[in-house]
């Protein structure tokens, strides 16, 4: 939501890319770029709870307490403004501030909208300087409806036709069988990686590793450096 003068909502949602800024559509979700902070801390509130947390590994001090996430979680466009009027005067100008965008080789974050209510399904994040590594997480109310293998699906497209990245790939705890089931379905194959991966908070976990290759990539307009093919 990034608030103009004389404006009484948020920016709409890009329905195309460019200047930095990506948006494409899956089957359930619109996927796109973070407009504010209000948007990436929705984001983050999807895999605050401590199911997710389970495999993520957050550090405590930046999650979000049950209640505020609860809150978050249940806006969208049509009561932004009234939702806002929960926090304190100067949080809320902080979380209408545009967010920063990243360069090309920066990670990217796609927020995932259902487009019937406007309420945000999950976030996906891609690093193409970190060898197109994605990570993605669902909020609690949207897991197990197969909607992680459509996100990540998605996201993987998003690198191969929007970032121009020949290959993508994804790490996960090797018993967190959801995700890897997840990945799978998306299309992602077994590839070699680290046996063993520190999360944030210090734990140490076994992990597997999947990788999605496309014979032909592009890039879109929010970064149209020029299209890139390989065979």
């Amino acid at each position: 939501m990034i608030w103009r003068r004389g404006s009484r909502g948020p920016q709409p949602v890009p329905v195309g890319c460019g200047d930095g800024r990506h948006t494409m559509r899956t089957a359930r979700l619109v996927l796109y770029t973070p407009r504010d902070l209000l948007d990436v801390e929705i984001g983050a509130a999807a895999g605050a709870d401590a199911d997710a947390q389970r495999w993520f590994g957050w550090i405590p001090t930046s999650l979000v307490d049950p209640e505020t996430a609860a809150h978050l979680l249940a806006i969208h466009d049509g009561n932004r403004a009234e939702r806002l009027r929960a926090f304190h005067r100067a949080l809320r100008r902080e979380l209408t501030q545009p967010v920063g965008l990243p360069g090309p080789a920066g990670e990217q974050r796609l927020l995932a909208v259902v487009p019937a209510t406007g309420l945000v399904a999950g976030t996906s994040s891609l690093s193409p300087d970190r060898d197109g590594a994605i990570g993605f997480w669902l909020a609690p109310a949207f897991r197990g409806q197969g909607l992680g293998a459509e996100l990540v699906a998605a996201t993987a497209r998003f690198g191969h036709e929007h970032l121009g990245l020949e290959s993508v790939r994804a790490g996960t705890e090797t018993l967190n069988h959801r995700c890897r089931g997840a990945l799978s379905t998306a299309g992602f194959v077994p590839c070699d990686g680290p046996p063993l991966h520190t999360l944030p908070d210090d734990r140490v976990v076994e992990s597997a590793w999947y990788r999605h290759d496309a014979a032909v990539t592009s890039r879109c307009a929010a970064h149209p450096e020029g299209t890139v093919t390989t065979g």
